[in-house]
């Protein structure tokens, strides 16, 4: 009998995703508490190393969510609610080592195409661009220079 085809790998019982999943679920917990502040949560958020886990680039989202809609939280108060329960559902599920429901990843990856968690630092790779940049626009300079006619 033939094994049926998962759309997607399960995540793994140990390991850095689960880590990483118990990580965000804590922070994210800490908001709720009101332990912490969220743009401190968002500057904890743990790197996923190049392992992709879209449960994770989700939560990232609704966390950033959460920290950007401070006027709207202020002005309709049924808003905070509902997101302080997405967020209350987010933290459980990643506590739970599970992906997060569909509707939940619709939401935010699909609807949102924009991925707030990158594989690697974005810094990182922008100080690689700059230096790039830096020695391309210096070998241009001297061989600009090589040219110029000398003067005696």
């Amino acid at each position: 009998m033939q094994q049926p085809q998962l759309d997607h790998q399960p995540p793994l019982p140990f390991g850095p995703p689960q880590k990483h999943r118990q990580q965000a679920a804590l922070l994210l917990e800490a908001v709720l508490n009101e332990a912490i502040e969220p743009r401190v949560a968002i500057n904890r958020w743990p790197e996923n190393h190049g392992l992709e886990d879209p449960s994770l680039d989700c939560a990232y989202q609704v966390l950033w969510h959460f920290e950007s809609d401070e006027t709207q939280q202020k002005t309709e108060i049924f808003y905070m609610d509902a997101q302080l329960e997405l967020i209350r559902q987010v933290a459980n599920a990643l506590k739970a080592n599970q992906d997060l429901p569909d509707h939940i990843l619709y939401t935010y990856l699909k609807q949102t195409p924009v991925r707030f968690y990158y594989p690697r630092s974005f810094w990182g790779a922008s100080l690689q661009a700059a230096q790039t940049l830096l020695q391309e626009s210096l070998r241009i300079v001297t061989r600009a220079w090589a040219l110029l006619p000398q003067q005696r």
